[in-house]
């Protein structure tokens, strides 16, 4: 009798544990799939020809004949001669150390200094007091390090104020798509405005994605500035 009860009581048993295990079966989820990680948009270099209008386009900023400068002069953040539209146009360069002094210098074509200034800064804005800049006028621009130990002053940069028919054509577009004011900058290859414009969206809307392609963009038509391209670009998701 006892071994018929204890037969019973392990096949009631068996029969219960099949049981939760088939229950288990149905009620159970997949674990869900997972999501792929995101990827980066591709990386478009597009090549606009023409913010450089130097024959040297595309050698090393901090080039002089052929000769490197030294590795601690600060680079110009320009092409070898570009183009602006603005009469007040700003002006970036990198140093090899961050917060350098240095002596911004705006010079004419013969030699003449119309703006100097020090600044810790990586840019200048040309101010409104300072000797005017006019249209249709070429301009030299470089930076003087304060501590020549770390390299010499580079090439100095050309600046050219646009005149003419250019001028009078951007106006025309400006007037009617004001809001599309880089895009116009950048298909007349205007370098200085062009970057200026997508900085200072930048510098308020620092994950802004139109603004970083576009500056990458542009970045990347200049030796001295491809790696500024890279790092806008990394930026972009």
């Amino acid at each position: 009798m006892k071994i018929a009860k204890c037969s019973a009581f392990l096949a009631g048993s068996l029969m219960l544990m099949v049981g939760s295990v088939l229950v288990l079966g149905q009620s159970g989820s997949k674990p869900a799939a997972q999501s792929a990680p995101a990827k980066s948009p591709t990386r478009v270099r597009a090549k606009l020809d023409g913010f450089d209008l130097s024959p040297q386009s595309g050698k090393s900023a901090n080039q002089i004949g052929g000769a490197s400068r030294d590795l601690g002069s600060p680079r110009l953040y320009a092409p070898h001669a570009g183009k602006a539209f603005s009469v007040m146009p700003v002006f970036y360069w990198g140093t090899a150390e961050a917060g350098q002094k240095v002596t911004f210098r705006l010079t004419s074509l013969n030699g003449r200094t119309l703006y100097e200034v020090t600044t810790s800064e990586n840019h200048v804005a040309y101010p409104r007091d300072a000797t005017s800049l006019t249209v249709g006028s070429t301009y030299r621009w470089t930076v003087l390090p304060e501590n020549d130990m770390l390299g010499g002053p580079p090439a100095p940069a050309l600046i050219t104020i646009i005149n003419g028919d250019e001028r009078a054509a951007i106006e025309t577009e400006l007037g009617k798509n004001s809001a599309d004011a880089n895009a116009i900058f950048v298909n007349h290859r205007i370098w200085y405005d062009a970057v200026a414009g997508y900085t200072a969206i930048l510098n308020q809307q620092p994950d802004n994605q139109d603004a970083l392609k576009g500056r990458a963009a542009v970045y990347d038509q200049v030796p001295s500035t491809q790696n500024l391209a890279d790092v806008d670009w990394s930026k972009v998701h």
